[in-house]
């Protein structure tokens, strides 16, 4: 019997591919991908890291408009080091980001807990907490303008009618101004962090509660002992975001207090804007804006650092 021989091309069949080939296919995956993400990587490289390369390099510059930029070197920064004002205008932003943070989230959390149960027009009040979060900073201004208005405000009107002879200047005064403003943030930051807090509470396991109720737990147990650190991870999201949005507040600054009085409500993006656009030192606001911005990368780094740990 004639022994069965393998042809060559079968011989070729069996041979696994060349390395280079697989390479050559892999490199035309690798390539196929980032044709489809080169778009918004050319999108967020023209306006996030080109304008950040900008700053850094205005603030080695004394820039002011028309003029073209002369360099300085470290002159902005060692100003920075010694501007009393800026350092009042950071001490102001934390006193509000710390308010408006924690007012603002203990009343979403609460808001999101009543809004977890099941009654009668639950469907509305869902779309109803969400109209603070979409409307414009300008627009909560002016309406918490109106009812603060020493004048023509409608606080101090129900004061008046109730009994008060002489209300308070909300807003000419540095302590009332603050609150409101804190008041103004926690409203919208609530308004905002309600669904997300409603969405984790949603996605607790109900077995857990059924659990615990076998085991005697009453209602203040489960939310301790279950909900708080089933949410955990949503929380320390809420609180960073809620940081980060603190440090970008204008707007309503512009609106109700325009900084004052006595500069105890002049938060950092409103300095930083103050010194570049309205006296004209664009090279000294960079540096100011490049000091700010380490902060708010490294909250966002710590954000998701405990969000791994949660997980």
């Amino acid at each position: 019997m004639i022994p069965k021989q393998n042809s060559s091309a079968e011989t070729v069949k069996q041979l696994p591919l060349p390395t280079k080939v697989k390479k050559k296919n892999r490199w035309k995956d690798y390539l196929g991908s980032y044709m489809f993400v080169f778009p918004a990587l050319s999108l967020l490289f023209t306006f996030s890291f080109v304008p950040i390369i900008y700053l850094v390099f205005l603030s080695f510059h004394r820039y002011r408009l028309p003029d073209s930029p002369q360099f300085i070197g470290l002159d902005n920064y060692s100003r920075l080091m010694s501007d009393g004002m800026f350092w009042k205008s950071i001490g102001n932003t934390m006193i509000y980001t710390l308010g408006s943070m924690l007012l603002g989230l203990f009343a979403a959390l609460l808001i999101a807990v009543l809004l977890n149960r099941a009654f009668r027009g639950r469907r509305f009040y869902k779309v109803f907490y969400f109209l603070p979060a979409v409307t414009s900073d300008v627009v909560s201004a002016m309406i918490f303008l109106w009812i603060f208005d020493h004048n023509l405000g409608i606080m101090n009107y129900i004061l008046t009618t109730i009994g008060f002879s002489s209300p308070p200047n909300w807003l000419l005064d540095p302590f009332w101004a603050m609150m409101i403003l804190i008041f103004v943030g926690a409203w919208r930051g609530a308004s905002y962090n309600i669904p997300i807090f409603l969405a984790g509470l949603e996605g607790v396991p109900k077995s857990y509660y059924e659990a615990a109720e076998i085991d005697g737990a009453n209602g203040w147990h489960k939310f301790w002992r279950i909900t708080i650190p089933t949410i955990m991870p949503i929380s320390v999201y809420c609180m960073v975001m809620s940081i980060i949005g603190s440090f970008q507040v204008v707007a309503i600054v512009d609106v109700l207090t325009d900084g004052g009085p006595r500069n105890s409500t002049l938060v950092a993006i409103k300095y930083v804007w103050q010194q570049s656009f309205e006296f004209n030192y664009v090279g000294y606001g960079a540096t100011l804006s490049l000091f700010i911005f380490p902060f708010l990368l490294f909250v966002t780094w710590l954000n998701l650092k405990l969000s791994s740990r949660s997980e």
